[in-house]
């Protein structure tokens, strides 16, 4: 059990390059379809875009690792529950943290609450969620592949066929 738990970590750290890669892509895809800038505030600073994108990365890995390593024995299906959980982490932590860092750079508590609010229906923070799902299902996907006990693969001639 400690071999799949080591895996599923490892795992997950590729998965986390494959989802920060899928986050700037849609972000910058959807920037450039929709002719505006993925954060509309003015004021925001240049840091608060990159440190939400961290946050809902932050979430999303405890979505699915929290399943992974609290099962007591490894996954037979993928499990639904956990992506959903994992893209909505992400969706909630993009939005939230985005709205408490800008309010606290601006100094204003209601701009907190317009930001959020502006943040859940932007077409951006939906992009987070679902290639948060999309991640989590090929996480899952590649994690349930593996075969039980299997080490490195093998060459044909390294193999000890009896034949």
């Amino acid at each position: 059990m400690r071999e799949y738990r080591k895996y599923a970590i490892t795992l997950a750290t590729f998965s986390v390059v494959l989802y920060v890669a899928l986050i700037v892509a849609a972000l910058g895809v959807l920037s450039l379809l929709l002719n505006r800038d993925v954060i509309n505030e003015t004021d925001a600073g240049a840091l608060l875009g990159p440190s939400m994108v961290t946050a809902a990365i932050l979430a999303w890995v405890w979505g699915i690792l929290s399943s992974v390593l609290r099962s007591p024995e490894r996954l037979t299906h993928i499990p639904p529950l956990p992506i959903f959980i994992a893209g909505a982490s992400a969706y909630l932590a993009y939005c939230i943290f985005g709205g408490v860092a800008y309010s606290l750079g601006a100094g204003e508590l209601f701009r907190s609450v317009t930001f959020i609010g502006d943040e859940m229906t932007s077409p951006f923070a939906i992009a987070v969620a679902v290639t948060g799902w999309l991640t989590a299902f090929l996480y899952f996907v590649v994690l349930l592949a593996k075969p039980a006990g299997s080490g490195a693969p093998e060459w044909p001639w390294e193999k000890n066929d009896p034949n």
